[in-house]
């Protein structure tokens, strides 16, 4: 229910801006949008088992998902703290901190796979945690997936907040809120991956969350340009988001 509701809200969040990237607006953020359709998409067993069948079943199909997160929230993070007025964040985002953050989350993520068992197709390499090397890489791979978007969402939570606090228009307040929520859940996926077995359905739903709590965050501030209010004493960029 998580993974397939989670591809439903990111598809129709796409649907919404679909004219607005038809027109020339905001291509930037759709582009965001489809990645993270596509992202749920490949976490579902489904479509996962069949692409990756096609690449050898050696869950390739789940290391080129980690980068295309990566990717994506590079993108995020570059939007939300321009629109956000957040020139800090920014510059450690693109700066030499931010792409050390990047090269060491890519290298963590590279290296722990390939040095695991990765034979047999399997969507978030639910059935490769039981046992050997597996046992103790796994969760490593899947903390070095989630380190870098933990990176990025904690230089946004302080601007995050800021706008929650400050006397802005209701949708992009409710925006930041929403995205609030998703940094706060991209951060604690980090411990959350070394979690037992156990814990399994919490720990799909911090994940979840995060997605979620980003994507919806977006469509809030879309929401908010579409009003036609622009916000007081914010950049323009903003409630465009």
């Amino acid at each position: 229910m998580l993974e397939w509701g989670t591809l439903i809200i990111c598809g129709l969040v796409l649907l919404l801006r679909l004219p607005d990237a038809l027109r020339g607006r905001n291509r930037a953020v759709f582009g965001i949008l489809f990645l993270a359709t596509l992202c749920s998409l490949l976490s579902i067993p489904g479509p996962y088992a069949a692409i990756d069948g096609a690449l050898g079943s050696l869950n390739l199909t789940n290391l080129v998902l980690r980068f295309i997160v990566f990717g994506m929230v590079f993108l995020v993070g570059l939007r939300l703290a321009a629109g956000l007025g957040a020139t800090r964040a920014k510059e450690l985002i693109t700066g030499r901190a931010g792409r050390w953050a990047l090269a060491a989350a890519c290298l963590a993520v590279g290296v722990t796979f390939f040095l695991m068992d990765t034979r047999g197709s399997s969507a978030g390499l639910q059935d490769m945690t039981g046992s050997g090397r597996n046992a103790v890489l796994a969760p490593l791979y899947a903390a070095a997936g989630r380190s870098y978007p933990a990176f990025v969402s904690l230089l946004l939570l302080p601007s995050l907040r800021a706008a929650i606090n400050a006397a802005l228009p209701r949708l992009v307040r409710t925006g930041a809120a929403l995205t609030m929520v998703g940094a706060v859940a991209a951060v604690a996926s980090v411990p959350v991956s070394f979690a037992p077995e156990s814990w399994d359905l919490p720990r799909l739903f911090v994940n979840y969350l995060a997605v979620l709590g980003y994507v919806l965050g977006l469509l809030a501030f879309w929401f908010s340009g579409q009003s036609g209010r622009p916000p007081r004493n914010t950049p323009a960029t903003f409630p465009q988001s």
